[in-house]
């Protein structure tokens, strides 16, 4: 329900425990003259996204989920999800036109550190420096809208200040598809202090927010979703982005056929940055790297470097199978060590085949492909901060030959 922008609510000290020790102290120590100045004061900080063009910011978020109908358990989940956002170009006011790419992915079970590519959705909109959003009307991503938003002033810890937000929603019920809904609410923040880890200040912001979106569509089963989301931002002051951010939320949506749903959870969004590729530069890079490697052709893309396996020389796999021939070893082994000069980019594994046999056999045994290419490369997952996808496209996309169709693509994403 919530695989977007979500944080666990820490609340601030109690307060009377200073109060107590102070009151304490006037009774029963002498007193000490006041100190000429206070020690090592917080300086106010500016919060803004600051954006730079050809800057890539990613967020991969896990969400622990409870869902309850009619007030009982059903089930738990997890679900993961990631996003990216390329930016294209910066106004001299600092407003940033984004290339949105939101993903919904399955963790594969047995297999660390890679998902499986189930779809993606893209947006272009436009961010300011305080945080507000300008999202095209027909766009139903994302789920959660100008949050944070930040005043134009420096804050200290303690200040507090309101702003709105927007949530949209789709439901699909019973393979129908309802919505988007959207309303607008009110967001209260309040700045809780920094601290400096690893040389960069790091700001606390707690967010606080109830939404309520009634529904009063005819033939709409959808009559109401609301909730309430409780959030800690972790926010690099010099780098102008989110560091870490974690929820705790609760939301209900309630149909006119059918139980009325509960969902609980909380979920933590990881952030990190990268440089879009230099398509020239890195594919020469990966072609020295590979050097004779028979088989394996490199090429840029509009999203990034794409590698072909192709089916020259040893076939890759058997027919019908997903065993990779040991002949292939070493041309394989060859691409681990080129893929190692990139820990920090996604990549994206795709298996194809030939026109043979049923469309739902050919994307299983093109995925089957994908995962055991997977596998092999990265047995313990990735090394670095970057995601490993696969896909299965079975026969959607040839390339001209049986041959050519039976290959495994490895996408270098920005």
């Amino acid at each position: 329900m919530r695989p977007e922008n979500n944080p666990l609510s820490i609340a601030p000290p109690p307060l009377w425990t200073p109060c107590l020790i102070g009151f304490l102290a006037a009774l029963f120590l002498p007193v000490a003259p006041p100190p000429a100045a206070q020690e090592n004061p917080e300086a106010p900080v500016l919060l803004r996204f600051i954006q730079r063009e050809g800057e890539v910011y990613h967020a991969d978020s896990l969400v622990h989920e409870t869902v309850l109908i009619n007030g009982l358990v059903s089930h738990n989940a997890e679900i993961t999800e990631s996003s990216s956002a390329v930016v294209r170009r910066v106004n001299p006011d600092g407003t940033a036109l984004l290339d949105f790419t939101f993903r919904t992915e399955e963790h594969i079970a047995g297999a660390p550190g890679i998902f499986q590519w189930v779809s993606a959705e893209q947006v272009t909109l436009s961010r300011n420096p305080q945080g507000i959003l300008e999202v095209p009307e027909n766009a139903e991503r994302p789920i959660v809208r100008n949050i944070p938003v930040f005043p134009e002033h420096p804050l200290s810890p303690g200040d507090t200040w309101t702003a709105q937000a927007r949530e949209v929603h789709l439901f699909r019920i019973r393979g129908t598809r309802y919505g988007p809904y959207s309303g607008e609410f009110p967001v209260a923040y309040t700045y809780l202090g920094s601290t400096r880890t690893q040389g960069r200040r790091i700001a606390r912001i707690a967010v606080e927010y109830s939404m309520s979106i009634p529904v009063r569509q005819a033939r709409e089963p959808v009559r109401l979703v609301s909730g309430s989301s409780s959030q800690i931002i972790h926010w690099d002051v010099e780098a102008g982005r989110p560091h870490l951010k974690s929820e705790a939320f609760e939301f209900f949506l309630l149909t006119s056929e059918g139980p009325a749903r509960e969902f609980r959870g909380e979920q933590e969004v990881h952030y990190r940055s990268t440089r879009t590729l230099n398509r020239p530069r890195d594919t020469a890079r990966l072609r020295s790297r590979l050097g004779d490697t028979p088989g394996i052709a490199v090429s840029p893309a509009p999203e990034g470097i794409r590698l072909v396996v192709q089916e020259t020389g040893p076939l890759l796999f058997a027919p019908e199978s997903a065993r990779i021939e040991p002949e292939n070893h070493p041309r394989l082994d060859a691409l681990r060590r080129a893929l190692a000069a990139h820990p920090d980019r996604d990549i994206v594994i795709t298996g194809h085949t030939a026109l043979h046999g049923t469309e739902s056999g050919r994307r299983r045994l093109s995925s089957r492909r994908a995962a055991a290419v997977a596998e092999y490369l990265f047995p313990q997952g990735r090394p670095g901060p970057g995601r490993l996808f696969i896909k299965g496209a079975g026969s959607a996309e040839p390339a001209g030959s049986d041959t050519a169709d039976r290959r495994v693509e490895i996408l270098i994403l920005d």
